[in-house]
């Protein structure tokens, strides 16, 4: 075993020298085969706030050992890389040295678990199966915030012979999307290549995910269809600023917005755009100005394309965003600091709140959004989220150009807490718990606060303490931090709906429940 003795002679609190006794001690393996990784690159970074020490590095072993010795106490982070494998980050408390006493050999070793990283590569021809100039974007779905959304994760584009490669990937299911353009002798015409799922759709819900595991290297070619009348999308732009982005983005049905591969012409003298091979189908037109780094002004307008030219739009830029105080029921010039997000089905948009207790959140499009404070500190909790004197928590309206009253986010010293207890289980739980506060909205659930675990009781109990609490009506869940639980989703939560526990919780005043059992998810195969 490989075995880097830590230089302590750079560390200047004599105190701290005198307890650099202790070690990491650990094996890499491969997280399928259980096998070895040997000269896995690692970087062990002392977390204590207020002291220095110098960042270690080192190579595991033939047999994937490693251990450094001579190092402070306190909490470290474990950083693991090699090359074909995902990065691991791990946390890892130094111990006493197994030589001596109190010293553990096999509590201190730890296990780090690389997973070999999947890769997918292939071909894009055009209808003559030709090589395709092309933009492979690969998406999957992912649970931001409770809600299902399909993002980015890698995008590609074809060489010369029509190939392309995304790699670095983790497990998971894909979809593919392909934007082509046409070769350029024939970039004149009017034709486009349509926007195509994998692997011959243009439409999402008929698209085909593709299954990866750990160390899959996929296979794939993809055929364009034969390109299809494309129009042209024009009008002007009112303003006066050179500082103009433009884009005309598609709808994809229950998953936001992708950008298309049309071209954009704009005279920066009269402020005329036009985006030529545009295909059929529903488009957002976003229009930015920026006057002033403090001053952006925007614009979204949908847009039809049909089997005709969409012209004489005319986009008139204007403020746009969420604009909004923080304060106190009291008062008091109490200014708590924090975070507010503003969240419908496609856009989720944020802001900080400044030291003035005002925040404005940005690129806000119409539709119905819910505000969420998350607000620092368990002393205070939300009394009211209000817009033109009305409470807003079930949802804000953002009609098409005009920007919504200033939002008042009352605050209010007199909240509840809650104890949750989890029952103690003879099933082995993960060591990630925590407890999720969930308030009835409309006819979904919106997250008010989290709970993380403390010490266990006496019975095997665990404890999870929420503060800061509004007094109201609530649900209480317990599932690991990590889980993609779409708790926004009324139709998705009611299957587990024997996992929650209602709660009421009044002011300036301590609350228990205990939940019977985790919410687990299965483990993907």
């Amino acid at each position: 075993m490989r075995v880097l003795r830590f230089a302590i002679a750079a560390i200047a609190a004599a105190a701290l020298v005198s307890a650099a006794d202790r070690e990491l001690t650990g094996r890499v393996v491969d997280a399928n085969t259980g096998e070895p990784v040997a000269h896995a690159h690692l970087s062990i970074r002392f977390l204590q706030v207020g002291q220095f020490v110098p960042e270690v590095t080192l190579l595991s072993d033939p047999d994937g050992t490693f251990k450094v010795t001579n190092l402070p106490d306190g909490q470290y982070q474990v950083t693991c890389e090699k090359p074909g494998y995902l990065p691991v980050n791990q946390m890892m408390a130094a111990v006493p040295p197994s030589s001596k006493p109190g010293g553990n050999r096999e509590a201190a070793a730890t296990v780090m678990r690389m997973t070999a990283q999947a890769a997918i590569q292939g071909t894009v021809v055009d209808e003559r199966d030709m090589p395709a100039n092309a933009t492979v974007q690969l998406e999957s779905q992912q649970v931001v915030s409770g809600r299902r959304q399909l993002q980015s994760v890698r995008s590609a584009v074809t060489d010369e012979t029509g190939s392309f490669r995304l790699w670095g990937l983790p497990a998971g299911r894909y979809y593919i999307s392909v934007s082509a353009r046409l070769p350029g002798a024939f970039a004149r015409k009017p034709l486009a290549y349509p926007l195509l799922y994998y692997p011959n759709s243009t439409d999402i819900a008929a698209a085909q995910p593709l299954e990866l595991k750990a160390g899959d290297e996929a296979q794939i070619k993809i055929k364009l269809p034969p390109p299809v009348p494309a129009y042209t999308v024009s009008g002007s732009v009112d303003t006066a600023s050179a500082n103009i982005n433009l884009s005309l983005a598609r709808q994809i049905s229950g998953h936001g917005f992708q950008p298309t591969a049309s071209d954009l012409f704009l005279d920066q003298r009269t402020k005329v755009f036009r985006f030529t091979h545009v295909t059929p189908g529903t488009y957002q037109l976003a229009a930015g100005v920026w006057q002033n780094p403090g001053n952006p002004m925007s614009t979204n307008v949908p847009v039809t394309v049909g089997n005709a030219d969409v012209t004489g739009i005319r986009l008139e830029p204007a403020p746009t965003g969420i604009d909004g105080t923080v304060r106190m029921d009291d008062g008091s010039s109490q200014r708590p600091s924090g975070f507010v997000s503003a969240r419908s089905d496609l856009v989720m948009n944020g802001a900080p709140i400044d030291t003035d207790g005002k925040f404005h959140i940005p690129g806000i499009q119409p539709g119905t959004y819910f505000i969420v404070p998350q607000i620092n500190g368990t002393q205070t909790c939300v009394q009211s989220v209000l817009s033109g004197g009305h409470d807003v928590r079930d949802g804000l309206t953002v009609a098409a150009g005009a920007a919504p009253d200033p939002i008042e986010i009352v605050l209010s010293s007199h909240c509840g807490s809650i104890d949750v207890s989890l029952s103690p289980s003879d099933a082995t739980l993960p060591p990630n718990l925590a407890a999720y506060l969930l308030r009835k909205s409309a006819d979904e659930l919106i997250l008010e606060r989290q709970g993380y675990q403390g010490p266990a009781s006496s019975d095997g109990t665990r404890h999870f303490l929420i503060m800061g609490v509004a007094p109201g009506d609530y649900i209480v869940y317990v599932w690991p931090n990590d889980a993609p639980i779409e708790y926004t989703n009324a139709e998705y939560m009611r299957q587990f709906e024997s996992y929650g526990q209602k709660v009421t919780v009044a002011a300036d005043s301590p609350t228990t429940v205990t939940v019977d059992k985790p919410l687990l998810l299965p483990a993907k195969n």
